[in-house]
């Protein structure tokens, strides 16, 4: 099975209720899972990922990657078949989880083992990989390239953005220790 493949790579397996097919996570790569009340922000659902999808392409630009959409693919693409960013939500009851993974410096030889959102055809791509093939090097490490991302999102969905620990130390808590088990 493909569980079994992947595992045989040394890859975890995860099934979770976010929108979307299959995608890796793994370092070097920006992982921004928001937990919004949408009705606070007067937003509905098709409006919220068209936000995140901003949020990504503002943040691209700040390093010099030209991205967008792709009409009738979601997610942040650096061109026809090169997507930068996968985005997977899930809403209920107007409280939004799950989010988008910017591949910042991710190392993309996982993606040729899955077929990722299920998109044949189709390749993921990350910042440094943009930018070393016009031949300049930019530091865009997760670590640099989330006080941008936090800053657009700022501005994107008129908001202040605070850390889960801040808005919830309980669940925060949980998060870690679920962290701690499985990493």
């Amino acid at each position: 099975s493909e569980h079994e493949r992947l595992q045989s790579l040394g890859c975890e397996y995860f099934e979770t209720d976010r929108g979307g097919e299959i995608t890796f996570h793994g370092p070097g790569q920006l992982v921004a899972y928001p937990s919004m009340y949408l009705q606070d922000h007067f937003l509905g659902t098709k409006c919220y990922v068209k936000g995140l999808e901003n949020v990504v392409i503002e943040s691209c630009a700040q390093f010099g990657v030209d991205a967008d959409r792709l009409e009738g693919f979601p997610g942040v693409w650096t061109s026809e078949t090169e997507k930068v960013a996968a985005l997977g939500t899930h809403v209920r009851r107007y409280v939004t989880s799950h989010g988008f993974a910017l591949n910042c410096t991710t190392d993309l030889k996982w993606f040729n083992e899955i077929v990722p959102c299920g998109l044949e055809g189709k390749t993921a791509t990350s910042l440094q990989a943009v930018l070393a093939a016009r031949g300049k090097t930019v530091d865009v490490s997760v670590e640099t390239v989330l006080p941008t991302v936090i800053d657009s999102f700022s501005k994107v969905f008129a908001c202040d953005v605070k850390p889960l620990e801040e808005t919830s130390p309980w669940t925060y808590g949980v998060l870690q220790d679920l962290l701690e088990k499985y990493i």
